[in-house]
């Protein structure tokens, strides 16, 4: 999947992830919308989402800008993310509360796009989806 010319803003998840970025959007025939967005096409960890589903009786759309963040269900995703992946949703979480959604799009965009040939990279396998080159750490 090539990487567009600018990411939606409904593409970051509340945990801080970029939905866009990840493995279960880039690849396969049928592909994940993202966490925010309704589909039957979503992912089963998308649809049970713990993180989310707190969100929903809170009045914030980022774990970034709970009064309770961070929480011991993003410390737990956080810890689970770095171990598997080495990449800290909690962190990333953490950018929400002093840079702008479209500017933190933005950078992910440059971050992760293929330098080769414009695909994605994704978080989890820290490769591309299209040419398959491993992103330089």
């Amino acid at each position: 999947m090539k990487m567009p010319e600018s990411i939606n803003t409904i593409m970051f998840a509340p945990c801080g992830m970029n939905c866009k970025l990840c493995i279960k959007h880039v690849s396969g025939s049928n592909p994940c919308p993202g966490c925010l967005i309704d589909s039957p096409n979503k992912t089963k960890n998308a649809l049970k989402c713990k993180i989310k589903k707190c969100l929903e009786t809170k009045r914030v759309k980022y774990c970034g800008r709970c009064s309770e963040f961070p929480c011991k269900l993003i410390k737990k995703q956080d810890k689970n993310y770095k171990k598997r992946y080495d990449f800290s949703t909690l962190n990333n979480a953490k950018r929400i509360t002093y840079t702008g959604i479209n500017k933190i799009m933005l950078e992910d965009k440059m971050n992760w796009e293929c330098s080769s040939c414009g695909g994605i990279i994704s978080i989890q396998e820290h490769c591309c989806s299209e040419c398959g080159l491993k992103k330089e750490e």
